[in-house]
């Protein structure tokens, strides 16, 4: 687990180059699906009869799949990053059209919990691929960049939402264009190659199988000398995840229901929140390789939970558009998580130790704050006075991820995993 990095050959950058377009168009995907239910929840709760607080249940019920997602990721250790991504960018994009063809809310909760599963694995398998694969100097960038092509997706979804949303098919047609990334994985998909650190992991790590490797896995990253790692990496992904679900999945319903803007006060908002935000993305990346992972964190972690209180409580249409700029710019703090639990697990369990760590316990913030969301609604009243709440959970969680976090900048793999 130990000892010098395999090289990457002569002559591999034009693949390293294509491999990043191809995670960074993916994952552009992987964000405007994650954003179209946000969109969508407002015209959602009429078709389907649902009021606030059964669509905060539906949302926290179909982020549980971001926790079983624990499992396709786990089998990128066993199986591979390369057969593991692309079965997930497939299994997103089949599910998310099928979202189009609901009939009923039971339905698109069961075809968006698939979905949101295969989302969270191409995603958290994509940081996989380009930390094993790209030099220690542009890690981090190279993870923010995947991330803020997420964001871009967001740009996409709002700019073409009041278009799509008065389409005949209405919120439908914002499923249907989810599956545009079906061509683009028919071409890249017998060109990615496995990552040239998982090839080069003894052969016995690649090829074990069965429950009871598949315990040992387990075992092994719960095991004493990880258990410290295992803590920071939890915590930084619950609160990642609680944070961002609380905020980002009802600012359409909040504005829409509590504040009376229409489709295209909604869609400006967005387009030019998601716009400016790549700024908090651009300025991550360089902080995370020149400040630290440590500095980095704290700062995005404490300006998006200000930013998000004063976005769900304010009256003013600009200043909840302009705290909602800074929201979503914050929303780096996805990277910035990535980053750290990707470095700090050694190779032949990294797949495994982020499953755990991000899936496994770390989403459940995914799960629960939406539903916590909605049962505080019913006693404010209202949902902004219940996101903005919930979103204040990092200054809640910041004092375990200072003390357990270690700081990683610049160095190597094998020297962290070491």
């Amino acid at each position: 687990m130990s000892g010098s990095p395999p090289e990457a050959p002569a002559g591999e950058r034009p693949y390293l180059f294509g491999l990043v377009v191809f995670v960074c168009i993916v994952t552009l995907f992987e964000g405007y699906d994650l954003l179209i239910i946000n969109l969508a929840l407002p015209y959602l709760g009429t078709d389907f009869g649902a009021d606030s607080a059964t669509l905060g249940n539906a949302v926290g019920l179909i982020n549980i799949g971001t926790i079983v997602a624990f499992i396709p990721v786990r089998l990128a250790d066993r199986y591979g990053r390369r057969p593991v991504f692309l079965c997930a960018v497939a299994g997103y994009t089949l599910f998310t059209l099928l979202s189009a063809v609901s009939v009923g809310l039971y339905d698109f909760v069961a075809y968006q919990f698939v979905a949101r599963m295969f989302m969270v694995t191409e995603i958290g398998v994509g940081a996989i691929i380009l930390t094993e694969e790209m030099p220690a100097r542009w890690r981090g960038a190279a993870v923010t960049l995947m991330f803020a092509l997420s964001l871009a997706g967001g740009i996409l979804g709002s700019a073409i939402f009041p278009f799509l949303v008065d389409s005949t098919l209405g919120w439908r047609m914002l499923y249907v264009v989810g599956g545009c990334t079906l061509p683009v994985l028919a071409w890249y998909w017998p060109r990615l190659r496995e990552t040239r650190r998982f090839r080069a992991m003894p052969a016995a790590y690649a090829r074990a199988g069965g429950p009871a490797e598949w315990w040992r896995a387990l075992r092994e990253v719960l095991a004493r000398p990880y258990r410290r790692r295992v803590l920071a990496g939890a915590t930084v992904w619950f609160t990642v995840n609680a944070w961002s679900s609380s905020c980002l999945f009802f600012f359409s319903y909040y504005v829409t229901n509590e504040r009376g803007w229409g489709p295209a006060a909604v869609s400006q908002a967005l387009t030019l929140g998601y716009s400016l935000a790549i700024l908090g993305y651009a300025t991550a990346g360089p902080m995370l390789d020149l400040a630290g992972r440590r500095l980095t964190a704290t700062l995005y972690f404490s300006v998006g939970a200000i930013a998000a209180f004063i976005c769900f409580t304010a009256e003013s249409a600009a200043v909840i558009t302009v705290a909602y700029v800074v929201v979503l710019g914050m929303h780096a703090v996805w990277p910035i998580a990535a980053t750290i639990t990707s470095e700090i697990f050694p190779t032949p369990i990294r797949g495994t130790a982020n499953a755990v760590v991000n899936n496994l316990l770390g989403r459940t913030g995914m799960a629960l704050a939406p539903a916590i969301v909605g049962g505080l609604s019913g006693w404010f009243g209202a949902i902004g006075p219940a996101v903005a709440v919930v979103a204040l959970i990092p200054f809640a969680c910041l004092p375990i991820i200072l003390m357990t976090v270690a700081e990683t900048r610049g160095r190597e793999l094998e020297q962290i995993a070491s």
